[in-house]
């Protein structure tokens, strides 16, 4: 132990680096990362130490859906998620409160609007219950119809006076066309490329062709 802030086995971040405490000596404190990757840290310049493994945790899961949804519909969708992951022994069995705590709306983001709940569970167990329950969200919206929107832009072109806004100026291209407009663009390519070495392909021709070649005037002389 270090002043009760580590023991071996917890799961703390130290220095930047976050792993299982695997070796404490009186200099240094050894961690292993997720990736398997083992990192000694002196603690001479460690100067907080979060642990991850003290008493209690909380899966935290903040969840956007599309700004068009029924925000008391997803917030059914979220809890009904919940019951149906405190209905196995082995996940009940490791939270500590068998009510979803729900935060409500904390965004209204460029493409959605963000729920954030929280689940306590036993220390350690966080990072399982909130895999699990990631995936019976995404189950339940999916089976509601509930939009998880990925990032979108939307084009303004303004409003006239009465509120309307005006036709955008777009045109569907189909592939045909994309491919001739294409093939037009390397010809125009090709024929710039080939102008250059015509010009100098048709001056060599006038010099061969003037009367006063280098030989002419050396005869002169």
């Amino acid at each position: 132990q270090l002043e009760n802030a580590i023991n071996n086995g917890d799961v703390v971040t130290a220095d930047g680096i976050t792993g299982v405490a695997e070796k404490l000596t009186i200099r240094s404190l050894g961690l292993r990362d997720l990736s398997g990757t083992f990192h000694i840290i002196p603690f001479s310049s460690v100067t907080t130490v979060s642990n991850y493994m003290r008493e209690f945790a909380y899966h935290v899961g903040e969840y956007g859906v599309a700004y068009r949804e029924d925000i008391d519909q997803v917030i059914a969708k979220l809890r009904e998620a919940f019951a149906e992951l405190m209905s196995e022994e082995d996940f009940r069995s490791q939270i500590l409160v068998d009510e979803l705590e729900v935060h409500g709306v904390t965004a209204l983001a460029d493409s959605s609007v963000n729920i954030r709940v929280r689940i306590k569970t036993l220390p350690g167990s966080q990072w399982g219950i909130g895999r699990a329950y990631n995936r019976l969200v995404k189950y339940h919206l999916d089976a509601a119809g509930i939009e998880i929107p990925f990032p979108h832009l939307t084009l303004y072109f303004g409003e006239d006076k009465e509120g309307k806004a005006p036709a955008a100026p777009l045109r569907m291209v189909d592939e045909v066309e994309v491919k001739e407009l294409f093939n037009a663009q390397s010809r125009d390519e090709e024929t710039d490329s080939s102008s250059p070495s015509s010009d100098k392909s048709t001056s060599a021709t006038k010099a061969d062709t003037n009367p006063s070649r280098k030989g002419d005037f050396d005869d002169a002389d």
